[in-house]
């Protein structure tokens, strides 16, 4: 027989289900490699014997009444139909061998037939099939047993030349989290061993730090000690001092043991304020960087962060950003990113954090620029992620998450991100990510190039992973580093690791959650073969010396370390060590790091960044850009050095991209030729256009002027000249304004009109960020600006006469229409009233319609709704979307439902929701009477009638066109439809059809965080809606259906309110009828398996 388990206990008789066992314990009764046929006649359950001559007496009639079975389980559009499928299974095993026993041992019985076999048979699949299917895929326990860490151990398949090694294990440590190497070689290891739900009513916490200590020196942490306990879902530390520095919000604590006694006797609140909710979504893995501050992960749910204990500390926003702090100081601000459960920098500095669903995403700009220039458009935090809409595949080896062998899955549970920056493994892992998939069972590497000032990033293997394992307990949650050079692993180990706040509701009490709770490993990585035994670092006792010589080390673990150490000690005799490596240590990251630390130490001057600036390698140079920022305003000589740096052929993307940073920082004209070169150089860089943006701030105007001096009037040039005229006109001082549209127009400094209508949109549509309107500008200018206000109507006439003509490149022609949104009424009406009819590319018709929208004239409602009939579905939206940012057109909106023009079927869920809540209750009240057919039924009674559709086949074809009409404006599958909401190409693994039924019929039972609708009200009045984008601290950007975005300035901000809600409302039902659900639900699980050839 076919043996699946690893061990013999403890396994429930088959009689106790028809008795009324529980769910569990049907599915214990029936796993593979049980004698269950024993317990059938009353027999113990004990691992199955070799056949006996009498147990090879049943016939083949038992082969074809499973294969009878088998055949009418197989209907992948059907829940219970494949609950029954399963079952059968898990009985082919030992049907199989009844038939081999039967033709090979007594040919001369082959055909005799035991009825009461093929009746067992029938029964059990039966009774497998309602014990499995009352409840979806996700309730059931665990596919395999835990394994004991020896056989964990030799259940890893790893990449080619390493092996794993077990580091500690329970009782040692139970559910671990994080952990990190003091300065001596001992383990400090975070317990969250009450995950999910936290300590029931009355009970304490039982969040744990534990000191894990080596004493034989084997490898293996054999001893454990409580340092502290009773902490309420702490996930990161960092050493320090006498202690730890505790990620456990709603506070970052500082833990200390300030008698020596190895328990924490004093406890220090640092910073309080971050947000508590969902134990997966808190502040999380603080981290020294090379610039000597902490850097933690937001924890996607953000904050109101500020000091404790100090009544006049600020408030810091960390909305859509990460925290970093100072423990030299009372330093504390938001920093760009916003990590969930991972924060790692490589050698350079480079940050990079994950989320769920995206396990890589580097950190290109930090805030402290950004916000330099906030009239800048934020910037895609997600542009150099290779990974769009968590699409990223994985392979995992567990039975728990492929529906098949030839199925890969997507990230669902990313942490824990790493670079390696070890010196043990060999050279082509080192610099690459690594990120722990606890769902999957793996850790997943990354390899990592640059790519002009940014990144990009590919998988390090076709078809397989890092690390993985069958072991569907294995749950790798967080990578570390250890004195010996090797890539550590914390494995949190437990039967389930998805939190109940993303279940359905039926699930969130199912009893397996805590399994595992008194278990844990951390695992070593290294290279295969023998090795010595590694020594103990203890470099608590180096002397100073000693610890500058170790910030050169190969080693990353003992650069960081020896950099703490010595931040912690301030010890002026560091000095002038620091001062000799900074400028002769042969390797350069040594040379980088003595000359940070001497920032730490308060012992670095411009004397010795001069020298740093002159230094061979173009990193050194990099960071000594960056460390010049406190002198550049008036070290002459500094600013000679990072000019030449900047018109340099040697300079590179990355240090051309720094010196741009940099040179924001000296307020002075003279940084204008360095930033035009830049500018120049990076033309096709987004990044490198980003810095020169947060630099030019408030010389956005000749900036302009002198890249258009040089144009050559191509798509690439007008782009960025329409960027830097969106900075001018959000920036809205006048007299700038007036100049450079003399310069550009007046005075002709470009002959490429194209370059000047470009220009003129940017100003424009910088006016509109901030409510303003360029018409209105005009009119208050000077008497001496006439000819100015001349000119720009000139262009606008151009311009109409471009957005009319056929001839023109489509560049050209989408650039004249959306300056018409910002043209005189006159000027504007005929060419965008033109393009709303016939055949017109769809680009050029939302942007006529998001033009015409931009105008304040009384007619435009009329011009909009006129063709209505014409329109497509795709066009009917962006019209509706585009009336309902402002309430006077949002009535004229209502008068074409009450009249008859507009259906009320037209307004989907999201719109119905938008109208029927609206802040205004002439409006609210009105459409609630308009709409009242839309609004949605209460979901309980929905989803009883709904139900149905699990009953019915359905149809993948017709699916495919149900999909395609209601939810391809916000999902995308066959590369059809737009990224908006969540990614459903791996639907057929990750939920069942009851499931997707619950989550598209009550959408907000269970949301998540990322696609949360977010309602943005401006001071102008007009209202913005979608999920969050993108956040700054110069603005947001919001997105929406068909993936259409709006950007709106934080100072032009009034309200933004957090709707708690899903983007996707209830209501869908009143879009699709109940057979065209089950068409839709056979698509989502089946659309991978239907043959491309039969498609439509």
């Amino acid at each position: 027989m076919l043996e699946f388990s690893r061990k013999n206990a403890g396994f429930i008789s088959l009689r106790r289900i028809a008795a009324g066992a529980s769910d569990w314990e049907r599915y214990s009764a029936i796993r593979p490699g049980r004698n269950f046929w024993s317990s059938l006649s009353g027999g113990s359950a004990r691992m199955n014997p070799a056949p006996s001559p009498k147990s090879r007496t049943q016939p083949p009639i038992a082969v074809f009444a499973i294969l009878l079975s088998l055949r009418q389980a197989i209907d992948f559009d059907n829940t219970s139909n494949r609950r029954q499928l399963q079952a059968i299974m898990i009985l082919l095993p030992r049907v199989g061998q009844c038939a081999y026993n039967c033709f090979h041992c007594h040919r001369e019985s082959a055909m005799r037939v035991d009825l009461r076999f093929a009746t067992i048979c029938f029964i059990v699949a039966s009774i497998c099939t309602i014990g499995l299917a009352q409840q979806p895929d996700s309730v059931r326990p665990p596919l395999s047993d835990p394994l004991t860490p020896q056989q964990a151990q030799r259940a890893f398949k790893l990449a080619t030349g390493l092996q794993i090694e077990l580091v500690a294990c329970e009782p040692q440590i139970e559910s671990p989290v994080a952990m990190a190497f003091d300065e001596n070689g001992r383990l400090w290891v975070v317990e969250m061993r009450d995950y999910p739900n936290g300590p029931a009513p009355g009970k304490e916490p039982e969040g744990r730090i534990k000191i894990l200590d080596d004493k034989d020196g084997d490898g293996f942490f054999e001893t454990s000690s409580i340092f502290a306990d009773k902490l309420l879902f702490a996930n990161g530390l960092m050493l320090w001092k006498d202690g730890v520095i505790v990620t456990a919000a709603p506070h970052i604590v500082w833990l200390r043991d300030t008698n020596g006694d190895g328990k924490a006797d004093k406890t220090e609140i640092l910073y309080e304020g971050f947000t508590a909710q969902n134990p997966q979504l808190r502040v999380s893995h603080p981290i020294l960087g090379i610039d000597n501050w902490i850097y933690v992960a937001n924890g996607l749910r953000g904050g109101k962060v500020r000091r404790a204990g100090k009544a006049d500390a600020p408030v810091i926003d960390i909305s859509g950003r990460d925290f970093r702090f100072s423990m030299l100081s009372d330093q504390a601000e938001a920093e760009t990113g916003q990590g969930q459960y991972g924060n790692t920098f490589d050698d350079w500095g480079r940050r990079y954090v994950c989320t769920n669903r995206n396990h890589l995403i580097p950190i290109i700009i930090p805030q402290r620029y950004l916000k330099r220039n906030p009239c800048m458009v934020p910037p895609d935090p997600n542009r150099d992620n290779q990974n769009p809409g968590g699409a990223a595949r994985i392979f995992p080896l567990s039975k728990n998450w492929t529906t098949a062998t030839f199925h890969a899955g997507t990230f669902s549970a990313a942490c824990g991100v790493t670079i390696y920056r070890g010196n043990l493994l060999p050279e082509q892992f080192r610099g690459c990510a690594f990120t722990c998939e606890p769902t999957g069972n793996l850790v997943h590497q990354e390899i990592i190039t640059p790519k002009g000032a940014g990144i990009e990033h590919r998988s390090a293997y076709e078809n397989r992973e890092f690390l993985a394992t069958p072991d569907d307990w294995c749950r790798p949650v967080s990578l570390a580093h250890g004195p010996d050079g090797a890539l550590y692993v914390v494995d949190m180990y437990r039967a389930v690791i998805e939190h109940p706040d993303f279940m359905p509701v039926e699930l969130k009490k199912r009893p397996d959650l805590l399994l595992g709770k008194d278990k844990g490993r951390i695992w070593r990585i290294v290279p295969e073969g023998k090795r010595e035994k590694a020594e103990k670092p203890l470099l608590g006792r180096a002397s100073t010396p000693q610890l500058v010589r170790h910030l050169g080390h190969a080693d990353a673990w003992w650069r960081t370390t020896a950099q703490r150490l010595l931040l912690v000690r301030q010890d002026k005799e560091a000095i002038e060590g620091l001062r000799y490596m900074a400028t002769n240590w042969p390797d350069p990251l040594g040379r980088i790091h003595a000359a940070h630390l001497l920032g730490g130490l308060g012992a670095l001057d411009a004397n010795l960044v001069v020298r740093l600036l002159e230094d061979h390698d173009l990193n050194v140079q990099a960071h000594a850009v960056q460390l010049s920022e406190p002198w550049i305003s008036s070290d002459r000589r500094l600013q000679e050095r990072i000019l030449v740096l900047a018109f340099s052929r040697r300079s590179d993307e990355r240090l051309l991209f720094q010196v741009a940073l940099s040179l924001g920082e000296w307020d002075d004209d003279r940084i204008l030729p360095g930033l035009v070169r830049i500018a120049k150089a990076g033309i096709l860089d987004y990044w490198m256009r980003v810095a020169v943006g947060t630099a030019a701030a408030k010389r956005a105007g000749p900036l302009l002027i002198s890249i258009a001096a040089g144009s050559d009037g191509t798509s690439v040039t007008t782009e960025l000249i329409r960027e830097i005229g969106g900075w001018i006109g959000a920036r809205g001082h006048a007299a700038e304004v007036a100049m450079t549209l003399h310069l550009l127009i007046r005075r002709n400094v470009t002959r490429h009109t194209q370059v000047q209508i470009a220009a003129l949109a940017g100003i424009a549509e910088g006016m509109g960020l901030r409510g303003r309107q360029l018409s209105e500008f005009l009119e208050k200018l000077p008497a001496e600006h006439s000819g100015v206000v001349s000119d720009v109507h000139q262009l606008f006439e151009k311009a109409a006469i471009k957005a009319d003509m056929k001839s023109p490149s489509h560049d050209e022609r989408l650039d004249s229409v959306r300056l018409l949104a910002h043209a005189p009424w006159d000027i504007a009406r005929p060419p965008l009233s033109t393009l709303l009819e016939g055949n017109v590319p769809a680009e050029l018709r939302f942007a006529a319609i998001s033009s015409l929208a931009a105008q304040s004239n009384a007619d435009v409602p009329a011009i909009l709704l006129k063709p209505w009939n014409e329109y497509s579905p795709a066009v009917r939206r962006v019209v509706i979307d585009a009336m309902m940012r402002q309430p006077n057109r949002v009535s004229a909106l209502l008068d074409a439902v009450a009249d008859g023009r507009i259906r009320a079927v037209e307004f989907d869920a999201v719109k119905t929701r938008q109208l029927t809540e609206h802040s205004r209750p002439v409006i609210r009240n009105r459409a609630r009477e308009l709409l009242k057919q839309n609004i949605p039924a209460d979901r309980k009674e929905v989803l009883e009638r709904y139900r149905a559709a699990l009953k019915q086949p359905g149809d993948v074809r017709r699916g495919r066109d149900v999909f395609r009409k209601h939810c391809a404006t916000c999902h995308q599958l066959e590369n059809v439809g737009h990224p908006v909401g969540p990614d459903l190409s791996d639907l057929q693994r990750t939920k069942t059809a009851e499931v997707l039924l619950i989550d598209v019929l009550n959408p907000n039972a269970a949301i998540d965080s990322n696609f949360v609708n977010y309602t943005v009200t401006t001071k102008s009045g007009k209202s913005f809606s979608g999920i969050l984008a993108a956040e700054t601290a110069g603005g947001l950007t919001l997105k929406r259906a068909d993936n259409q975005t709006d950007t709106i300035l934080r100072q032009d901000v009034e309200e933004v309110t957090n709707t708690g809600l899903s983007l996707m409302p209830d209501g869908f039902e009143k879009s699709i009828s109940i057979p065209e659900m089950a068409d839709l639900l056979a698509y989502l699980k089946n659309w991978r398996y239907v043959d491309d050839s039969k498609r439509k």
